[in-house]
């Protein structure tokens, strides 16, 4: 920090006295308000005890990521919701889920490209396992997230019979900041790699081992990732956050998964009985700065300890002080809180 930007940051203390538009929220909530199995058949969504994920690689009629499991965690009674999308800094977010079954599938906490899900009989997969992936959510045909629920319809008319490209709310990313959201769910068949919000990571095995039932598998948000922080604001000011969980394990066995050994994940809905007693459901720690960030410690006023926290964040290289979202530290955040600490 140079001297001239320090001198800048002095002067504005003058401003302080003024009550804060700002508070820092941390909440955490022990299951989803809304979670669903969205696969295509499906019959009873959103009142499963369980729901799987994996993929239907190289099959034509059925998207990649063919079951994916959608959680949604409503945030009214703790965040204040209507605001502008601007006026949430997400500082932190995780999302936990856990397995119900044990010994069928293997760890794996590194991303796989697309390229190594091909020609699955000479895999160039270098590792064992498929990762678990945490995703935003896009909708089509005219459906969003005010519209579409746990119970609503799974889709409209495919692009290759029989479900290929149908379902409403898909499994989403931002390929860069300000662009729409981009379906990852046919990623294999259209070639292309897409970045997560996050990949799955759990104590409970090594990576390439079996995973036992029961296990905690936490997602920590990656909120360097383009449109992230702007998804979460955006589902804070609608009071809903949503998340959409999707691997590409093959599919054989169980439920939706045809015929032999199961491969693929189980994960405890907020329907499950055991998930109630034991904590099983899926869980979000959410960090959020809800206002005008010029109140920076979120204390009620605006004045010299505002200044101080934002000068020791921003020369720490703490990312609370990133308040134009780009992921690094220069003169345009310092601007930035000088505008915000003024306009209060």
């Amino acid at each position: 920090m140079n001297r001239a930007t320090f001198a800048s940051l002095a002067l504005s203390i003058a401003a302080g006295g003024v009550v804060a538009q700002s508070e820092t929220v941390t909440v955490e909530y022990d299951m989803p308000t809304l979670d669903r199995w969205n696969y295509p058949f499906n019959g009873s969504p959103g009142t499963r005890l369980s729901a799987s994920t994996f993929g239907a690689v190289e099959l034509d009629g059925f998207d990649d990521h063919d079951a994916q499991f959608i959680v949604g965690f409503e945030t009214l009674a703790d965040v204040m919701s209507g605001l502008d999308a601007s006026e949430y800094q997400v500082l932190s977010a995780r999302v936990t889920i856990t397995n119900s079954n044990g010994d069928e599938f293997r760890y794996d906490p590194t991303y796989d490209t697309h390229d190594t899900y091909l020609f699955l009989d000479n895999s160039l997969d270098t590792d064992d396992g498929r990762p678990v992936h945490l995703w935003a959510i896009g909708y089509r045909d005219e459906q969003s997230q005010s519209t579409w629920g746990e119970y609503s319809a799974f889709g409209g008319i495919p692009d290759v019979d029989p479900t290929q490209g149908a379902r409403y709310a898909y499994a989403a990313y931002f390929p860069f900041e300000g662009s729409e959201a981009v379906d990852v769910s046919n990623n294999l068949k259209e070639e292309f790699d897409a970045t997560p919000m996050a990949i799955a990571q759990t104590d409970a095995a090594v990576p390439g081992g079996f995973v036992p039932a029961d296990s905690d598998f936490y997602f920590d948000v990656d909120l360097c990732q383009p449109g992230v922080r702007g998804y979460l604001a955006e589902g804070l000011s609608l009071g809903e956050v949503r998340f959409a969980i999707t691997s590409l394990h093959a599919a054989n066995g169980g439920d939706g998964g045809g015929t032999g050994d199961i491969t693929y994940p189980f994960w405890y809905t907020k329907e499950n009985p055991i998930a109630a007693i034991f904590g099983y459901a899926p869980r979000l720690k959410l960090t959020v700065r809800v206002g005008n960030p010029g109140d920076f410690n979120s204390d009620g006023a605006f004045d010299f300890f505002d200044v101080s926290a934002f000068l020791t964040a921003f020369n720490s290289g703490d990312l609370s002080a990133d308040l134009n979202g780009d992921c690094s530290l220069n003169f345009f955040d310092v601007s930035a809180f000088l505008t915000a600490y003024n306009a209060g």
